[in-house]
């Protein structure tokens, strides 16, 4: 699928995303951040999504991956342009600007 048709439906892939985070992590919060919540999507843009976990146990590539994977299986494109990071709490104040977190409208 085109990418651009794609980014343009970043909350419907966002929501996919969000419920594949929290059938394979459990409780977490889940945030789509940059330019997709900030209507400055190009061709080149990414979904950049940021799962909020509890346990740090939770911050792999393994993770990331079986996240992906079922996002796939709840129907996200297999060429979807999604950039997960997974962080704690804790770890969200050293390497993610709390204020760039923004909760999409609606």
């Amino acid at each position: 699928m085109e990418r651009f048709s794609l980014l343009k439906r970043w909350r419907e892939l966002a929501a996919i995303i969000a419920r594949a985070c929290r059938e394979v992590a459990g409780d977490c919060e889940v945030h789509v951040v940059g330019g997709a919540v900030e209507d400055r999507l190009t061709v080149l843009s990414d979904i950049d999504v940021v799962a909020m976990v509890e346990d740090p146990a939770l911050r792999t590539i393994d993770v990331v991956i079986a996240v992906k994977r079922r996002a796939e299986e709840l129907g996200l494109p297999e060429d979807a342009p999604i950039d997960l990071k997974i962080f704690t709490p804790r770890n969200s104040k050293n390497s993610w600007n709390a204020a760039f977190i923004k909760k999409p409208s609606g």
